[in-house]
């Protein structure tokens, strides 16, 4: 039964629908840290992709140039201390699990249901992922002809990087009403089954050298910072001990990556064994110590952010992230189209990695800022509206979990092997964008199309 049919009833979205981060108090008074933590991250996360892309040119002497392309962690192996920083994703699964905790269960004791509220969730993942997808699936069936398939493959690669981020985070999100039965018995230490497995999985994985196994610590080490993310509560309640979490967590990933076969790059770095894909217990102590480091200065963010001027910003960016996420890499690679028409007509650009290239890092950061703004404006309302929609009910069970497999499943197809205009590679792509459909109501659906 299609939780869109008319025989639905449709109830009135609340902040707990959508994922606000209210304070499981009874207060219903906002945890404005936790946004502000998550658009932070979004930031982060964007202006280091667009940091970490050494392009630059190349004499080829005809008076003109050929791009360079390559990774500043390689290029500068330095820099990938700064990692330890800016790889914000163990925050991402920290605060989502503790908004999505929030959000089952006030669900719950409204009566809600799971497959109606992960149905909700789900639509609000995907909506935005089908834009792109439908968006590159063209641009690589119009391109085919005129480009090299190699810069094609390259292109759809890159934008369709993020995607891996939302099949995950279906899944652990899938999983909140276990992860909150297990967070009201084991409290504190609900996180480490997970990290036990976590630990095991790495034990296996370097001992055998096998990466078919390795690829369950995207369930094992997402978890276990999700579930951690859940006792943000108390932990917040006794941030005078903020520093033992810091402390911990760095020294555990400072002896994992001095005396263990863990990369210092917190990033996945070409050649060597990477922390991201899959994921090590590296990121899971990285994850502690950042937590350690937000609640150090929780209280001081909490007064900032009651002022409007740093919560308006932290609303405009939390209103379209999602969109803000999928379609940054889309506004860098028309960057480095720019930068490939500018060195075909003779115009240079510094050597990646240069003094002079750090210095114009800025101009970069801007220029693709303004690519990106157009982008969202068009791509940001479809994301609102799915947001907004009124909640989906009447859902079966099984329906929401063959839609979160189905889904999770397109999303792991698609990070994979890429887009491509024919063939079985089209399936993917058929089954999100009919998943949002199911998922969507008549109304929202026609004023959907009319905004494409």
């Amino acid at each position: 039964m299609s939780p869109t049919s008319s025989g639905h009833s449709r109830t009135r979205r609340t902040e707990a629908d959508t994922g606000g981060a209210v304070a499981p108090t009874g207060s219903g008074e906002r945890d404005r840290v936790v946004d502000a933590v998550r658009a932070g991250c979004l930031v982060v996360v964007v202006a280091g992709h667009w940091l970490m892309a050494g392009i630059g040119t190349e004499a080829n002497g005809g008076g003109t140039y050929d791009l360079q392309l390559a990774n500043v962690l390689e290029l500068r192996p330095w820099t990938q201390w700064l990692t330890w920083v800016l790889q914000v994703m163990p925050l991402f699964f920290i605060v989502g699990g503790f908004a999505n905790a929030v959000s089952w269960s006030r669900t719950a004791e409204r009566g809600g249901r799971w497959a109606d509220w992960m149905a909700t969730r789900m639509r609000r993942l995907l909506a935005p992922a089908v834009g792109l997808v439908a968006v590159w699936l063209a641009i690589v069936a119009i391109a085919q002809p005129f480009l090299e398939r190699s810069l094609i493959h390259a292109g759809h690669r890159l934008v369709t990087k993020p995607l891996w981020f939302l099949g995950v985070y279906l899944v652990v999100t899938a999983m909140t009403p276990l992860l909150v039965r297990l967070q009201a018995r084991l409290g504190l230490w609900a996180a480490a089954p997970w990290a036990a497995g976590a630990i095991g999985i790495d034990l296996l994985r370097f001992a055998d050298h096998d990466t078919a196994l390795a690829s369950l610590n995207f369930v094992f080490v997402w978890t276990a910072l999700t579930q951690l993310g859940m006792s943000w509560e108390r932990l917040v309640a006794n941030r005078r001990r903020w520093w033992m979490l810091a402390g911990g967590g760095y020294l555990a990933l400072a002896l994992l990556v001095g005396a263990g076969p863990y990369n210092v790059s917190m990033v996945g770095v070409g050649g060597e064994v990477s922390n991201m894909a899959p994921p090590t217990v590296a990121l899971l102590a990285l994850g502690v110590a950042q937590l350690g480091l937000i609640l150090g200065v929780w209280q001081r963010l909490r007064i900032a952010l009651a002022d409007h001027r740093w919560w308006g910003p932290v609303t405009r960016v939390g209103a379209s992230g999602m969109s803000l996420y999928l379609w940054h890499l889309t506004a860098m690679a028309v960057g480095v189209c720019l930068v490939a028409l500018g060195a075909a007509l003779g115009v240079a650009q510094p050597t990646p990695g240069s003094g002079l290239w750090w210095a114009t890092r800025p101009l970069w950061l801007g220029v693709l800022a303004v690519i990106l703004t157009p982008i969202l404006r068009r791509a940001a309302p479809v994301e609102v509206r799915s947001l907004l929609a009124p909640a989906v009910t009447g859902t079966p069970v099984w329906a929401a979990l063959l839609g979160v497999a189905a889904g999770a499943g397109a999303i792991a197809y698609l990070v994979i092997d890429g887009l491509q205009p024919v063939g079985p590679a089209v399936l993917p792509v058929l089954v999100l964008a009919g998943l949002v459909r199911w998922l969507t109501p008549e109304t929202e659906a026609q004023l959907d199309q009319t905004m494409l």
